[in-house]
């Protein structure tokens, strides 16, 4: 891929990334919270009970960024951190009930980006068809990049505790 090709690329998926990162955003602030912190709190929601370690890894972050959200978080009784009796140097961390109230509350934004992509899916066959495919590339490139596990934790289905 030549320069201009690469340059393309990369501005196109900033783009894409960029309206994303913008509707997330937004849905967080609607209800409080700041992007991270939703994060954190829909791998917490997902995970039930997650240690510290484990939303760094899923949430691609250091575990030192996980830490400042999550003390943000508590401040705020949405989540709570508990240590098992049987090994006292690991936190769990699990959601407040005033975190699912945001939790739910999260659940009941829609996207933009969903929108269009399911006008764009069904304008026809062929348009469904990229989709599946680029949808598969996701897959493929976040594998590649981020590993087996964080693609498996992603595809894993996800049942509402409510």
């Amino acid at each position: 891929m030549d320069s201009i090709q690469t340059h393309k690329l990369m501005n196109y998926m900033r783009g894409t990334y960029k309206v994303l990162e913008n509707e997330w955003q937004k849905n967080a602030r609607a209800i409080g919270l700041t992007q991270a912190e939703q994060h954190v709190m829909w791998i917490v929601y997902i995970e039930k009970e997650v240690t510290i370690t484990r939303i760094s890894e899923i949430g691609l972050w250091d575990v030192s960024t996980v830490m400042q959200v999550l003390k943000r978080l508590k401040n705020k009784a949405y989540v709570r951190l508990d240590k098992k009796s049987n090994d006292r140097r690991v936190s769990y961390v699990s959601l407040t009930e005033e975190g699912q109230e945001k939790i739910d509350a999260s659940a009941r934004y829609s996207y933009a980006v969903m929108k269009y992509l399911d006008e764009y899916r069904n304008q026809s066959q062929e348009n469904a068809e990229f989709l599946d495919a680029m949808y598969q590339f996701q897959m493929d490139f976040n594998k590649h990049f981020h590993g087996h596990e964080f693609v498996k934790w992603v595809e894993k289905p996800k049942v509402p505790t409510t």
